[in-house]
């Protein structure tokens, strides 16, 4: 059997190249498992493990998407908003809005409602909305978004 001495470099330079890729992938995982633990702040961009950019509240425009973006809703607004801006579209992300009361007409720490919601391809801005048909009570409350079953943003809003 005759070995070709071009063949054999092609294929040493062909393993090298594939070992030296996948170092490279290695040590981006090994970079994004220090994300931020809390997760619980309204800034937009919270870590390297975080899926959505920024997340915001808003008011209902009366044709039940999201409006004016806010903090603060009247008891009145029967509809709010959480909006969710991804980093990147990716079609089948499960993302989940958690409807928190942290505060309000004598309740504390009590789950309102969970809204579970599946992109579409090209899709990188979701939304979920909590209607209450009489006037919502006074006080605190607070949205969590999770994305494929992890928490990602946290964000506090008040009805005034």
């Amino acid at each position: 059997m005759k070995h070709h001495p071009a063949w054999l470099a092609a294929g040493l330079i062909v393993f090298v190249l594939l070992a030296c890729n996948l170092g490279k992938k290695t040590t981006n995982l090994n970079s994004n498992t220090n994300s931020n633990a809390s997760n619980t702040n309204t800034a937009s961009d919270e870590g390297s493990g975080s899926v959505v950019k920024e997340i915001h509240m808003a008011k209902d425009d009366g044709n039940g998407t999201p409006g004016d973006e806010t903090d603060s809703f009247a008891p009145s607004d029967k509809t709010v908003h959480c909006v969710a801006t991804l980093k990147q579209a990716k079609a089948g992300t499960q993302m989940k809005f958690s409807w928190w009361i942290v505060d309000a007409d004598g309740s504390k720490n009590q789950k309102i409602k969970e809204i579970d919601y599946t992109t579409r391809p090209l899709e990188n801005v979701v939304h979920g909305h909590l209607t209450l048909p009489q006037n919502w009570p006074s006080g605190k409350y607070k949205c969590q978004v999770f994305v494929n079953g992890d928490l990602d943003k946290t964000i506090n809003y008040v009805v005034e």
